[in-house]
């Protein structure tokens, strides 16, 4: 029995897997405490696969090298320093020089990224240039290639100064004209714009009806002639633009159409129903990020002469939101599989749920961790204000909650449902 009081029996979860590891205890407990403080040094850290982790370390490396600097928060900074690792192209096919992963793998890549800053959310992966995966024009190819390289970067243009969630009834219009199009309208409220090489427009197709709404979509580079740019201030995001883009009578090549003409709300739809689960995932880490930050403060923040994490009520709504978010990664990573199987009907439902709640706890998350630093919490000397604010922003942006709540609902119980409140057509 001596033997066996000697040993501590630890196991660690990695991978799915659980794996034993003796260490001696007893007298040497302390150095039990310093090997589990070296396996596990932030308990909310995402565990990842033997790839997961390798772009981790790139992410790490990355962030260590722009600690402190403007840059830190800028995609296009971090797209440029990480592309010879693969990050900007993480999600792209081999042959334009990505990677290949599928979605349940980049999940966790974009959550590892969101724990340092939300403005990591536009550095994994190709973003808003995926949908151009779907075009057979070679200059579409090349934009794709240059992404993958760190060198391209792509602004989507579909909020209007009026029209927001409801993308059918946007006012912006293509008229077909020979050789092409004219578009004619304004953008407002849109990210990106500054950094970005080129952009996907949004408008209304010839054709288009209220009973029967239909959209093109169109890339351009961003200085393509007749397009007028103007900038707005926003409350977070930093790392990217903010503003809005205007075109009147603007020509544009056929060729410059992605898909089929009137195709539109299909590639928003397929796009936006990978893009809002990776924003989600982002979104998590962030909120995780903030969670570490509380659970070391309660441990040396003293209050009435104790640990304020003797505090029964911060213990609680620090379990309650780690719980609720670690549920939110699982939805993620299940509505990622399904993805990665081909179901992007069940992915689609699961990533409008996912994103409107997802983002609210992740939300609250950060909000608690701010209160809980008190007056340092609303002051620079932490990145909590910045975490509220981004993520903030984030629960407009890509889709807002209560458009999404309902979209999830006519999924799950019936197009009856959103035709109750929104009318058929839309």
């Amino acid at each position: 029995m001596a033997i066996w009081r000697s040993f501590l029996t630890i196991w660690i979860v990695y991978n799915n897997f659980a794996l034993p590891v003796i260490v001696p205890s007893g007298p040497t407990d302390s150095k039990c405490a310093e090997t589990l403080k070296k396996i596990n040094p932030t308990p909310l850290r995402p565990q990842g696969s033997p790839v997961q982790e390798s772009y981790f370390k790139v992410i790490d490396a990355v962030a260590a090298q722009l600690k402190g600097k403007k840059t830190f928060i800028s995609p296009k900074v971090w797209r440029e320093k990480t592309a010879k690792s693969g990050l900007p192209g993480l999600d792209l096919p081999l042959d334009v020089g990505g990677k290949n992963l599928p979605p349940s793998e980049m999940v966790k890549i974009f959550e590892y990224a969101g724990r340092y800053s939300l403005n990591l959310r536009d550095v994994v992966g190709a973003a808003h240039a995926r949908p151009l995966l779907k075009s057979k024009e070679p200059e579409h190819r090349q934009i794709i290639e240059k992404v993958a390289r760190g060198e391209g970067y792509l602004a989507i243009a579909i909020t209007e100064p009026e029209i927001g969630s409801d993308v059918s009834a946007m006012t912006s219009v293509s008229t077909k004209v020979p050789g092409g199009y004219l578009l004619n309208g304004e953008k407002l409220y849109n990210a990106r714009f500054e950094t970005a090489t080129d952009l996907l427009i949004f408008t209304q197709a010839p054709g288009s009806t209220e009973k029967d709404p239909k959209l093109n979509v169109f890339v351009l580079p961003k200085n393509h002639p007749g397009l007028t740019y103007k900038k707005l201030k926003a409350h977070g995001l930093y790392g990217n633009s903010f503003g809005g883009v205007s075109f009147k009578d603007v020509f544009v090549p056929e060729k410059s159409r992605l898909g089929e003409d009137g195709e539109g709300r299909k590639v928003f739809y397929e796009h936006f129903a990978y893009w809002r689960l990776m924003q989600t995932a982002a979104a998590i880490g962030t909120a995780r990020g903030a969670l570490e930050q509380t659970a070391e403060r309660m441990r040396s923040r003293e209050a009435f002469g104790k640990k304020i994490g003797a505090f029964t009520h911060l213990q609680q709504e620090l379990a309650n939101l780690t719980i609720r978010l670690e549920m939110a990664s699982a939805y993620v990573e299940k509505a990622a599989k399904l993805m990665d199987e081909g179901n992007y009907a069940e992915a689609s439902r699961m990533a409008a749920g996912a994103k409107a709640e997802g983002i609210d706890v992740a939300e609250k998350a950060a909000d608690f961790a701010m209160k809980t630093f008190a007056a340092e919490g609303y002051s620079k000397n932490v990145d909590l204000g910045e975490r509220v604010n981004d993520l903030k922003g984030l629960r407009i942006a890509d889709g807002t909650q209560s458009v999404l709540q309902s979209d999830f609902l006519k999924k799950t119980y019936g197009q009856d449902f959103w035709d109750m409140a929104f009318g058929s057509d839309h």
